[in-house]
C-alpha cells in the first residue's frame, strides 16, 4: 500500500472521529440548576457598621426595606440629642406596604448596648412605633401601632460614632393598635445609617 493511500485513510478516519466527537458534544445536555429563591432573611441588607445607609426588617415575616417616592424620602435623617441621649430613626416604604416605622430610644444612649426603654412618650401622647397609611379610599387613613412593652422588645446599638455621624443597630419588637385588637411583629431588624443629625 502506498504511503499516499495510508495518509488518505488516516485523514479520513481522523475526520470521522472529529465528526463523531462534535455530534456527541452537541447531543450532551447541560442541566442548569435553577437558583433557589432567597429566604426573607437573606433578602435583608447585611447588619453592618460602616454607615452604608441601610435599613431592613421582617414585618410579620415579610421583607421590609424602605422605599420612598417624589414626596417622601425612604429614610429620614436620623437624629440624636446629645444632652439626654435620645435617638430617633424614621423610615417608610410607600411603594409596597405604606408602612412607616419609627424607632425611638427615649434617654441614655451614650454608647453601644441593648436598650428596652423604646416606647417613646411625650406629655400628651405615645409616639407610634409603626403607622399604616391607607390611601386607597377618598380619605387617607392612618392606623397607629404602639410598642407592646409586655412582649420582647429591644434596640441594640452596635455603633454610635458621633464624629463620623454613624449609628448602627439591631431591633425587634411587637406593636399593637390603639384598640388593642391587632398586633404586628417586627423581627430581624437592622440599620446602618450615616448623616446622623447631632443636636
Amino acid at each position: 500500500m502506498k504511503s499516499q493511500d495510508i495518509f488518505k485513510k488516516l485523514r479520513f478516519y481522523g475526520f470521522m472521529v472529529m465528526c463523531i466527537l462534535m455530534i456527541s458534544a452537541k447531543c450532551t445536555k447541560t442541566t442548569i440548576e435553577p437558583t433557589p429563591p432567597k429566604t426573607p432573611l437573606e433578602q435583608l441588607p447585611a447588619a453592618t457598621q460602616t454607615g452604608a445607609n441601610t435599613f431592613g426588617c421582617l414585618v410579620d415575616g415579610e421583607v421590609y426595606i424602605p422605599k420612598g417616592n417624589f414626596s417622601y424620602k425612604a429614610i429620614d435623617l436620623p437624629s440624636y440629642f446629645a444632652g439626654n441621649g435620645n435617638l430617633g430613626v424614621s423610615v417608610r416604604n410607600v411603594k409596597d406596604f405604606e408602612k412607616w416605622i419609627y424607632i425611638f430610644i427615649k434617654n441614655g444612649v451614650y454608647s453601644k448596648g441593648i436598650y428596652t426603654d423604646i416606647a417613646y412618650h411625650s406629655s400628651n401622647s405615645n409616639y407610634p412605633g409603626l403607622e399604616i397609611v391607607d390611601k386607597t379610599g377618598s380619605i387617607t387613613t392612618v392606623d397607629k401601632y404602639y410598642i407592646d412593652s409586655t412582649l420582647n422588645h429591644f434596640i441594640e446599638i452596635t455603633k454610635l460614632d458621633l464624629e463620623n455621624k454613624i449609628v448602627s443597630g439591631l431591633f425587634e419588637f411587637t406593636v399593637v393598635n390603639e384598640e388593642k385588637t391587632d398586633t404586628i411583629k417586627v423581627t430581624n431588624g437592622r440599620f446602618d445609617l450615616n448623616n446622623l443629625f447631632v443636636q
